[in-house]
């Protein structure tokens, strides 16, 4: 049998699907169609019942710092939503067992997997409908996250991310170091350098403050929000961490940070958010430390992934981020001031 790793994203999802079907035998669900939806990362599954319901499956990517503790706060956080709150989110389905997370395997794949299985979220990304009235919602949804986060504790005995450091996941941090050398130039280094100690010193700053870390969803962004008339959901909380408003807020922004209309849709999420809770930011530049910590993060996850795609991207996506963290700085230095003097 060829070896996983040398498949293509096609022929590993065809392995995949063995191991969802493998998993679906714990639920109490009469499948008579499963489709693939996407393999980039995960795999996801579409799953119709005999009834006419329809089910994602996702089976998954054991990396990222993926664990079983992991995803099971993932759905636990999950349940509590659809539980206390009106916010239209998928709702994960328990095993015949009550379990929310399944481990299952299957020939060809080098190891188990954790899968789990949520109701379907009708509609569109919210990518095909970037608007200022819309983007208005989203501050307004991830406000409500944060408000359910407030009062919400995840189980006690799951070990979780932490948002602590600026490259919180699990993976080693090759960015700046000599595999990569040849990727940045002095005044690159120096640029990726300075970014990397603002968004220390802003951590630094934050875990001083003594205000708690709260679950985050860590990844809620245009293409992780389903749109359906005028209903915005959000899907895939495989990253949550625990950390501060702030830091989820500049995850969401950096996303927007390249568009013409990054300013008035950056005003637009703010006016949003303030419906329903105070604005986070301690002072000027909090948040723009943090959109620069995301662009670190993924410039790191770009070097380091074992995907042959991202290592064809590597050096442009490395100069793209520079030229945004030039950018970030830019606006830091105006920010403090003459000689340095915080504004």
């Amino acid at each position: 049998m060829k070896p996983y790793a040398l498949l293509t994203e096609r022929g590993q999802a065809r392995r995949l699907r063995a191991l969802a079907m493998n998993a679906l035998t714990h639920y109490d669900l009469d499948v008579v169609r499963l489709r693939l939806v996407t393999n980039s990362m995960n795999g996801i599954f579409r799953a119709d019942t005999r009834t006419g319901e329809r089910w994602i499956l996702r089976v998954t990517l054991p990396e990222g710092g993926h664990s079983l503790d992991h995803v099971a706060a993932e759905m636990d956080w999950l349940a509590a939503l659809a539980r206390d709150t009106a916010l239209s989110v998928p709702r994960p389905l328990p095993t015949r067992d009550g379990a929310f997370v399944v481990e299952a395997e299957a020939p060809g794949v080098p190891e188990p997997r954790l899968c789990t299985i949520f109701s379907w979220v009708p509609g569109t990304d919210l990518a095909d409908h970037i608007s200022p009235a819309n983007i208005v919602k989203l501050g307004e949804l991830m406000a409500g996250l944060h408000n359910h986060a407030l009062t919400y504790a995840p189980p006690q005995h799951l070990d979780l991310l932490r948002f602590d450091r600026v490259f919180p996941f699990p993976e080693p941090v090759v960015l700046l170091k000599e595999p990569f050398a040849h990727l940045f130039t002095p005044a690159r280094y120096t640029v990726y350098r300075q970014a990397i100690d603002w968004a220390q010193e802003v951590i630094d700053r934050l875990k001083s403050c003594g205000d708690p870390m709260h679950i985050l969803h860590g990844d809620l962004h245009q293409w992780n929000v389903r749109y359906a008339r005028g209903v915005l959901s959000p899907i895939d909380f495989e990253d949550l961490m625990l950390g501060w408003p702030v830091q989820d807020i500049a995850t969401t922004l950096f996303y927007f940070l390249d568009l013409e209309a990054y300013a008035s849709l950056r005003a637009a999420f703010q006016k949003g958010y303030t419906r329903h809770s105070p604005w986070p930011e301690r002072h000027p530049g909090e948040i723009d430390a943090f959109i620069a910590a995301r662009g670190l993060g993924l410039a790191n996850f770009v070097l380091h992934d074992p995907n042959p795609a991202w290592k064809i991207q590597a050096a442009a996506y490395i100069e793209r981020t520079e030229g945004r963290l030039r950018r970030l700085l830019k606006n830091r230095s105006v920010l403090r001031g003459p000689g340095g003097q915080k504004l």
